[in-house]
């Protein structure tokens, strides 16, 4: 929302930018085209919020407008911290539930 209004654009675009590489982590096994169920999209959306968030807020922006007054510079690492361990723990427990799931699966020995 703050990305959208142009609010606090460095630190919402780094908070988007995590969330999108989460998301591109759990489309990867499907390869690259978003069409299959792959992280284009995602790891594009990504790409521009962190665009967004090392460029700053332009001269359009509520950010601008207000004088910068929400706009501190400690935000943007922040940002990228916080997002860079939620993302490493939503990866990580989706793949331990996976690795779970699938060990109590047995290939079949014979075909028929």
């Amino acid at each position: 929302v703050l990305l959208a209004l142009g609010l606090a654009t460095p630190a919402a675009g780094a908070a988007a930018a995590g969330a999108m590489a989460g998301a591109s982590a759990v489309h990867a096994p499907n390869g690259f085209f978003n069409q299959e169920g792959g992280f284009e999209y995602a790891a594009s959306l990504g790409l521009t919020a962190a665009g967004l968030a090392v460029t700053g807020p332009g001269r359009l922006s509520l950010d601008h407008a207000l004088g910068h007054a929400v706009n501190r510079n400690w935000m943007i690492p922040a940002a990228f911290a916080v997002t860079a361990a939620v993302t490493t723990m939503t990866v990580g427990a989706r793949v331990r539930r996976l690795r779970k799931a699938k060990e109590g699966e047995q290939e079949t020995l014979f075909e028929e």
